[in-house]
């Protein structure tokens, strides 16, 4: 039987493609990457990953960080890699025990609406910039975490595409009104200000872009104390940001959306994932 293009068979699928082309095990593959970018074995990594939500979340305890001081938060991300690590273990499924497969769903509808300028926003070791890159598009890949972006970097370059890399912590910013898809994934509930944030990623679509991004109602959660902000009323929030979710696409690539609002009165519309990590 021919699966369907967003059944979990096919993300899946398009997931290790993208992360394990040479079917070496996505896990494996992912540590090669990191290793062959820190020149650690690759046993190491692999047990860097085990450990790394733990890790992470020691880093950040251990951290002075003011939560609700953007620049605290900034500088905390731009100067670690210990979340390559966590990130590594998740991307590979290792964590919850499936993919985490949002990119692939956002590859899948990218080739879908014909998209050739994609930003990946809070791009962390690369991962989904790699499985969107494969789509053929011109993938930028933006973070604050400057030693993440310098991996995903590696990581494109080592399976064959052409880095776009755009470091938010040293004051470059994505192009405005340039790209037709944004991924924003796993991310607004890292910043003090998600309306802000969402706001900002409008500015970036061009005109008919979407953008495809998750809220977390409640991201609060004892192992993540990174997780600063939640989206709370999910509905209030959306129309605060002026994006007008898109209902057709949404069913269709199987996201549940959040809110309908007048399109009329909006320059661009959004395809938005309620749930995240």
């Amino acid at each position: 039987m021919e699966q369907l293009p967003y059944s979990e068979a096919t993300l899946a699928d398009r997931w290790r493609a993208a992360l394990d082309p040479r079917g070496v095990g996505i896990a494996e593959a992912i540590a090669e990457d990191i290793a062959s970018y820190t020149h650690e074995t690759v046993d190491v990594v692999i047990g860097r990953m085990a450990t790394g939500a733990m890790d992470f979340k020691a880093l950040w305890e251990t951290s002075a960080i003011d939560v609700n001081n953007p620049g605290s938060v900034a500088e905390f991300y731009r100067d670690q890699l210990v979340e390559a690590y966590e990130l590594a273990q998740w991307h590979s499924g290792r964590t919850t025990g499936q993919f985490p497969l949002n990119y692939a769903r956002a590859a899948t509808f990218a080739e879908e609406i014909g998209a050739k300028k994609i930003l990946d926003f809070g791009s962390g070791i690369g991962s989904g910039s790699l499985a969107l890159a494969r789509t053929g598009a011109e993938v930028h890949s933006a973070d604050i975490a400057q030693h993440l972006l310098r991996l995903t970097g590696h990581r494109m370059a080592r399976h064959g595409h052409m880095p776009h890399l755009i470091d938010l912590s040293d004051g470059e910013t994505p192009l405005r009104d340039a790209y037709d898809l944004i991924t924003c994934f796993d991310v607004l509930e890292h910043v003090p200000d998600q309306v802000a944030k969402v706001k900002e990623l409008q500015s970036y679509l061009r005109r008919g872009g979407r953008l495809l991004a998750n809220f977390v109602e409640d991201s609060t959660h004892p192992d993540r104390p990174m997780h600063i902000s939640s989206a709370g009323n999910w509905i209030r929030l959306i129309r605060r940001t002026g994006l007008a979710p898109e209902w057709v696409a949404a069913g269709r690539i199987g996201l549940p959306v959040v809110a309908r609002t007048p399109l009329g009165r909006f320059r661009n519309l959004a395809a938005l994932v309620l749930h995240g990590e």
